[in-house]
């Protein structure tokens, strides 16, 4: 362990270390760096030696005290803390699958691909509950969700049982912190993230689901409990662990869980629940884009408004299927031509549930888009 521990050590720059110790409360006392080559910093009445050269020969030795030390004042290991001193600034997400065929620190490909395919979709959920709570979300497509994804690396395993980590960038905090908005998207969404599973777990673990329904105001949408339901199934009859470790460029914020264990019991029956909010959701300014398979509206009176169903193209094609539109008769009559040629057709309204068919309500904006010859099969 020393020597491990001493060999990370080697590779932590002073900046990186002093500016974890900074977000941690700690506060420089003397600056000594042209003196002695140390800087003195200090907290909770702990003094600590910083070295500023890492070209010296003791520079390892020195490094490695220090994280012994703070180490212990924060209850985990110096390597582990090695660990996060040497990952990308930003807040790091570990899911743990602790579980029989996953203790040599190992997952069969197929299951691990479920999880980081899961682990995508409760960081879009998060994303999209932080921008505008929602029951359920048809698509996880908005603009500052998916640039927010975009920029999430996944970090090296830590030891021990499978845990996969992945790293979302936050910028650090600069002056002093007194709105809300000047929290960087990033933060915001883990935060919300971390509270939703805390919620998530006290209602399961009283046996409870009806509370869940409830809840998308507190970061819990029927997408990032399917994200759960997908975790579910890797952990066979194990645990799910998910935590974060806060960037060292910004202090943790106050007052926030930061580890949640759910034993694989808890996951159960998760679908049921998915299935009641993705039917109470709706999106409003939903744009749908497709082709229109269907046509219906009173015979003979051309002046009348009528019904029609699109079949989504693109990313919406798999969740959506059929959507069912009520326009009124100018836009009735576009949708006939463009079912007569086969052209793509785009309109904008309120998405949500009826039963079990999708329904876009207070449509607007309906267009003929130019034909890509992907066209499917039409029904009259």
């Amino acid at each position: 362990m020393i020597v491990e521990v001493r060999s990370a050590a080697a590779a932590i720059k002073p900046v990186t270390l002093q500016e974890y110790l900074r977000s941690r409360g700690w506060r420089l006392e003397r600056d000594l760096s042209a003196a002695q080559g140390i800087a003195l910093y200090g907290r909770d009445g702990q003094t600590i030696d910083v070295p500023q050269k890492p070209e010296l020969a003791d520079y390892p030795r020195r490094v490695a005290e220090v994280l012994g030390l703070v180490a212990e004042m924060e209850g985990r290991s110096p390597l582990a803390l090695a660990d996060e001193l040497l990952q990308p600034v930003g807040d790091t997400i570990g899911v743990r699958v602790d579980s029989e065929h996953a203790r040599s620190g190992t997952l069969p490909l197929v299951d691990s691909l479920k999880l980081r395919e899961a682990a995508k979709n409760l960081i879009l959920a998060s994303a999209h509950s932080t921008i505008s709570p929602e029951a359920y979300f048809p698509r996880l497509s908005r603009g500052p969700a998916v640039s927010l994804l975009s920029s999430v690396r996944e970090g090296q395993n830590e030891r021990g049982s499978f845990v996969a980590r992945f790293i979302i960038p936050i910028d650090p905090a600069v002056g002093e912190q007194v709105d809300l908005d000047e929290t960087p998207f990033g933060r915001r969404v883990v935060r919300l993230l971390m509270g939703a599973l805390a919620g998530v777990h006290r209602v399961r673990s009283l046996g409870d689901y009806d509370e869940l329904l409830g809840m998308e105001k507190h970061g819990v949408s029927g997408n990032l409990l399917a994200a759960l339901s997908a975790m579910r199934g890797v952990i066979g009859g194990g645990s799910l662990e998910l935590s974060v470790s806060w960037a060292r460029n910004r202090p943790p914020p106050p007052s926030t869980v930061s580890r949640v264990q759910f034993p694989a019991e808890t996951l159960d029956g998760l679908d049921a629940v998915v299935d009641r909010m993705r039917g109470r959701g709706q999106t409003k300014a939903f744009s749908v884009q497709g082709f229109v398979t269907r046509l219906d509206r009173p015979a003979f009176d051309v002046d009348a408004p009528g019904d029609v169903v699109l079949v989504p193209s693109g990313e919406d094609a798999a969740e959506l299927a059929r959507v069912h539109v009520h326009l009124d008769a100018h836009a009735y009559a576009d949708a006939i031509s463009a079912h007569q040629t086969g052209d793509p057709v785009r309109v904008v309204g309120t998405l949500k549930k009826d039963g079990r068919r999708w329904v876009l309500t207070d449509a607007s904006g309906f267009e003929r888009l130019p034909g890509d010859g992907d066209e499917p099969d039409v029904q009259l």
